[in-house]
Order: structure tokens, then C-alpha cells, then sequence
């Protein structure tokens, strides 16, 4: 069941025989409580508005984010997710090499192979829970380098301490340094890197994640200003689409978007921990972790994350993520989002039908 990303209930409902619609999908990380109604609202009433180009500098969505996170919104560039952004970092830096983290988000390697940038993997250790040594990490970079770091990583969850990362940040300004805070948004009391506004970073941020937007496809990047300027003439025009600048303006100009964030760090912590709890005593090694999902590893004699879920898709519906083709990871290895707690335990119902009739250690 190899896959380069979750999400993709098409693709589960031909494995499953389940039509999309029935799926209950743990493969995606995305916000358990939805989207806002102000997201849904401006959707609803930027139809209208397809029938003409959208803004190809997405003025207001950067004024917007600007306001929201205090930065010139000069040093903010809008994407068709973070995702186009981080394929098109490579070509706007132009490292010499690229330097990731294993495990680590997969597109960083994709997106340095696709413009011919060789890349390098400094191994985290699994019995250390996959913390990241920073003193290590800075002995192992050279000038020219593009480092990647997930705060917090994907699939781990791992956070890096943001003080101590500021630090090497700042003592090694012949590396660029590209911070991934694609599910920072879900950690509480952790700040944002986009506070430091320093030359040599790029912090890539998805508002596709904590606002439930998967399908609308929405990410910014905050860089110095003449790097903005640059990437800006790199991408297509109109790569954010009329309604997912709608939704974004409208999130972040929500009077109730506190209230909405705090709700979802506080359920989605509560239900970590619960599935971590349950998940160990069937007999999983849970990683800890501080996102909205977590990374799980199945000892033996249970049978492999691979048929885990398979199992668990076709004769449950519910779909998970393997983790064998991330770097440093096996086929022993799953991922499974953070949901409700309804969600949540149909999950752990299915897992404990599954490893009924086998025997569950304990790690």
C-alpha cells in the first residue's frame, strides 16, 4: 500500500469496495472539528466572483496574514498550498545541497530531485523518540546548504525547541534554513519561527490543515522581502483561486477565530493523549508527539503496518497511513490523524477486531 501522501479517498474506495462518501479518513491530517463558518460563508459568497480572474497577488490574503502574524506583507507569498511553495524553494535558492531530517515530509526530497539538487538525510534515532539534535545538525551543514526541519515534524510530531533553533538560525547565515510549520497551528504555546524575520529563513505555513480547506488549496511562505519579490516571479499567475483567498481573508478575520483555535488545541490534545493511551496498551509504540496526529510502530508478532491497514480498510472503511516510504521508516510503521473522540474510538473498535486473535505486546 505504498502511497506518497494520505487523503486520497478515491484511490481507498476502488482498494476498499467502500464508496469515498462512507470512508472515515485517518490518512489526512486535518482539523476534527471542520471548517470554520466564516470559511464556508465567504466561500458561499465569492461564487460569483469565478466568473473572473482572481487577484494574482493575492493583496488582501497577504494584508490579511500580515495583520495576523505582524510581518510586512511585502515578505509573504500566497501558494496553491504550501506545497507548490515548497517544490519551487529549491529554484528560488538554489542550494548547493539539501539537507533534511529522516524521517521527514517526503516532498522535500521529491521537490530537490525534480530541479537536480542532491540531497542528504541526517538519520534521528528511533530509541530516542526521533528528537532532533540541533548541535548535531549544525556540525553537519555546510555553506550553501538548504536545511529542512518540520516544527513540528511529519510523521513524527516531534517538536524542536524554537529558542535553541533561532540560535543556529543565527550563527550559521551561510545556510539557508526552510522551517515547515505546516501543523504549528495545532501546538499550543509553541511561536511561529516568522517572528525572527531572518534573512537567511523561510517559514512555509498551510491554512489548508487547521481551517479543514484540504480541497481548496491554500499556504503562504514569509521570507525577507526581495526573496518574496523573486518567488513571486517564479510562480503562475493565479495560482490561489478566488474562493480559497475568500476563505483565507475570512478565517483570519473571523472575530470568533480565537475562541475556534483555542477549541481545536484543547480537543485535539485531549484526544492524543487518549489514543495514545489506548493505542499502548494494544500493543503499539506511540511516539510523542505534539500535533494532530501520531506516528505508531508495530512491534512483533503483530502483523505489519501494511496489513494493518488494509485490514483495517476493507472491512472497516477506515483508512490510515503507512509509513514505509518515508526515509528512516518501515513498513512497521503507521500514521494516523487525531479525530473525534466519536472517530476515535470506532478507530480503536476496529484495531482491537483486527489484533483479536493476535497476541499484543507490550514495548
Amino acid at each position: 500500500m505504498l502511497e506518497r501522501h494520505g487523503g486520497d479517498l478515491e484511490r481507498f474506495a476502488r482498494l476498499s469496495g467502500h464508496p469515498p462518501s462512507s470512508l472515515l479518513d485517518f490518512s489526512a491530517n486535518i482539523n476534527p472539528l471542520g471548517m470554520p463558518d466564516a470559511a464556508r460563508q465567504a466561500i458561499a459568497a465569492a461564487i460569483d466572483t469565478l466568473g473572473h480572474y482572481p487577484d494574482p497577488s493575492c493583496s488582501a490574503l497577504r494584508q490579511a496574514i500580515g495583520a495576523h502574524l505582524d510581518v510586512d506583507p511585502a515578505c509573504i507569498v500566497a501558494g496553491n498550498g504550501a506545497e507548490q511553495l515548497i517544490w519551487w524553494l529549491p529554484r528560488l535558492v538554489q542550494p548547493r545541497r539539501v539537507l533534511v531530517t529522516a524521517p521527514c515530509y517526503v516532498d522535500y526530497q521529491r521537490a530537490a530531485a525534480v530541479w537536480n539538487v542532491p540531497v542528504e538525510a541526517m538519520t534521528l534515532s528511533a530509541e530516542q523518540g526521533f528528537r532532533l539534535d540541533l548541535e548535531r545538525l549544525a556540525a553537519e551543514t555546510r555553506p550553501g546548504d538548504l536545511v529542512w526541519i518540520g516544527q513540528p515534524n511529519n510523521p513524527t510530531g516531534v517538536l524542536v525547541d524554537p529558542e535553541l533553533l533561532e540560535q543556529v538560525i543565527r550563527s550559521h547565515p551561510e545556510v539557508d534554513w526552510a522551517i515547515d510549520e505546516a501543523f504549528i497551528d495545532f501546538v499550543e504555546r509553541v511561536p511561529s519561527a516568522t517572528a525572527s524575520q531572518l534573512p537567511n529563513l523561510i517559514v512555509l505555513r498551510s491554512m489548508t490543515k487547521f481551517y479543514a480547506l484540504a480541497g481548496l488549496r491554500l499556504g503562504y511562505a514569509v521570507l525577507s522581502a526581495d526573496r518574496a519579490a523573486a518567488l513571486m516571479q517564479l510562480l503562475p499567475d493565479w495560482s490561489v483561486n478566488s474562493l480559497a483567498l475568500a476563505a483565507g481573508v475570512a478565517v483570519l478575520a473571523e472575530p470568533e477565530r480565537s475562541a475556534f483555535a483555542e477549541r481545536t488545541r484543547v480537543s485535539v490534545r485531549m484526544q492524543r493523549q487518549w489514543l495514545a493511551q489506548v493505542l499502548r496498551g494494544l500493543g503499539f509504540r506511540v511516539i510523542d508527539g505534539n500535533a494532530n496526529y501520531l506516528l505508531l510502530r508495530v512491534p512483533e508478532p503483530l502483523p505489519t503496518a501494511t496489513v494493518i491497514a488494509e485490514r483495517l480498510l476493507r472491512q472497516s472503511g477506515i483508512a490510515v497511513r503507512v509509513c514505509d516510504n518515508y526515509a528512516g521508516l518501515d513498513e512497521r510503521y503507521l500514521r494516523i490523524a487525531v479525530r473525534t473522540a466519536d472517530e476515535n474510538q470506532r478507530l480503536v473498535g476496529a484495531l482491537r477486531s483486527i489484533l483479536g486473535g493476535e497476541r499484543s505486546p507490550r514495548e
